[in-house]
């Protein structure tokens, strides 16, 4: 890895996502004494809830949002601090729901905010932090969901006015971060895991006649950047499972989950963007070339 001390920039859209795409990322350029700096879109109002103890279910009962909110936000910062993240920036946008749902027609949600608003707050930030890499969401967002494509374009639209100095002039001084990475779950990886919690028993999307995997992840092919996480696996576990209202108290499957995560999560992958020199591929270290 670079020997100088580097700056990581992440753009997530809800609570828990910066465990489950960049966790082992985050949690090594800490160790090895990097600045990492977290932003979170929305609160995660809407998201499902997993542990029948905390008595949430905004579903059926909408007064129970606000709540949750209040919940994800405290497990936000519980996955942050294992990860060691330097920064937490938490924009507080409303949850969209999931692609499709009546929920993205809502004035309040994130995909109906004012664009030059969450760009003009998402430069001052890069501004601010001058960061030597940036990730967030491919334009699918990953898989579709209506707040990580709008974390996507949020972000690519806020990268390139943070380096026009005629762009948000109260906003700081112009930055132009040199790499740019989409997070990639590499559709290979993404079918063997999948292949894996079937056969334990597990809801996934095998369960679909109509599962198509092409419509998910990101082809093999575009892939540029594996990072060995092994190092790390533990804490990227522990982060995760700080979002308790996600991800439930299902101690069993969790044995097993991190029992066989070395062979099944050893690598987060991304697909560089941008970078001012041609890289190496396969990659293994994001500040590479700089």
């Amino acid at each position: 890895m670079s020997r100088r001390s580097r700056t990581l920039f992440a753009v997530h859209a809800h609570p828990d996502d910066e465990s489950s795409a960049t966790g082992g990322l985050l949690r090594l350029l800490a160790q090895q004494g990097h600045t990492t700096v977290l932003v979170t879109c929305t609160n995660g109002e809407l998201g499902e809830v997993r542990d029948p103890a905390l008595g949430l279910n905004p579903l059926e009962r909408p007064a129970d949002r606000p709540r949750l909110a209040d919940v994800r936000r405290h497990e936000l910062m519980q996955a942050a601090s294992i990860l060691g993240i330097t920064h937490l920036h938490m924009l507080g946008y409303h949850d969209s729901g999931m692609q499709g749902s009546d929920a993205n027609a809502a004035p309040h949600a994130f995909v109906n905010a004012d664009p030059e608003d969450a760009i003009r707050r998402l430069v001052g930030l890069i501004r601010e932090h001058r960061p030597d890499v940036a990730v967030t969401y491919d334009e699918k967002g990953g898989y579709g969901h209506p707040d990580h494509i709008m974390a996507h374009d949020m972000t690519m639209a806020a990268l390139d006015a943070a380096a026009d100095a005629s762009r948000f002039p109260d906003a700081g001084r112009p930055w132009e971060v040199p790499k740019v990475y989409y997070t990639a779950w590499a559709q290979s990886d993404m079918l063997r895991v999948f292949k894996i919690l079937h056969f334990l028993g597990r809801e996934t999307p095998l369960r679909d006649p109509d599962f198509d995997i092409t419509k998910m992840g990101c082809p093999d092919e575009f892939i540029t950047t594996r990072i060995d996480i092994r190092p790390v696996l533990h804490a990227k576990w522990r982060a995760l499972y700080a979002h308790r209202s996600q991800m439930g108290r299902n101690r069993c499957f969790r044995w097993v989950q991190q029992l066989g995560s070395r062979w099944f999560y050893a690598y987060e992958s991304l697909r560089c963007v941008r970078s001012p020199k041609p890289i190496r591929v396969p990659e293994s270290d994001i500040f590479s070339g700089l």
